[in-house]
């Protein structure tokens, strides 16, 4: 199991390889670290139940992929494509979207999901997926960012 949080002061990333003590888990960076309430479960399975930082309830999945890095990697691939072939455009369109579309295939069938807690936004990884546990949903994500719980 790895469970990454970050820093609410500094931003830095806080990587724990079980379920977090109450209290201050500190942070490398800055020393002051985040707050953990200590309390986190994981199911007969051996999932996710309960956050340890947070003590929420309500996690959902994705895949384990950086986002950003995605989007310049995407870029990179456009700009590069652009320039090569720009009087082909029409050949070098349908290509591209090809590449995408098997590069995008081959990660989401290649690639792990992972768990993230609906409010601190912990992420769970090398754990056993409750199928309970969906995609990411708008609605209980605004209930959360906007402090309206259950």
């Amino acid at each position: 199991m790895e469970i990454n949080s970050f820093c609410p002061e500094c931003e830095n990333g806080i990587f724990l390889y079980e379920q977090p003590k109450p209290g201050l888990v500190p942070c490398k960076r800055c020393g002051k670290g985040r707050e953990a309430v200590g309390k986190g479960e994981l199911d007969a399975q051996g999932a996710i139940s309960r956050c340890g930082f947070c003590d929420c309830v309500e996690f959902y999945r994705q895949k384990d992929f950086n986002t950003k890095l995605g989007l310049w990697i995407t870029a990179a691939i456009l700009g590069s494509a652009l320039v090569f072939f720009l009087k082909d455009w029409l050949k070098t369109g349908f290509g591209i979207l090809v590449a995408g579309a098997l590069l995008d295939l081959a990660l989401y069938f290649g690639l792990s999901d992972i768990v993230i807690c609906y409010n601190c936004r912990a992420i769970y990884r090398g754990l056993p997926i409750n199928p309970k546990v969906e995609g990411f949903d708008l609605k209980i994500h605004d209930r959360y960012a906007f402090h309206k719980k259950k």
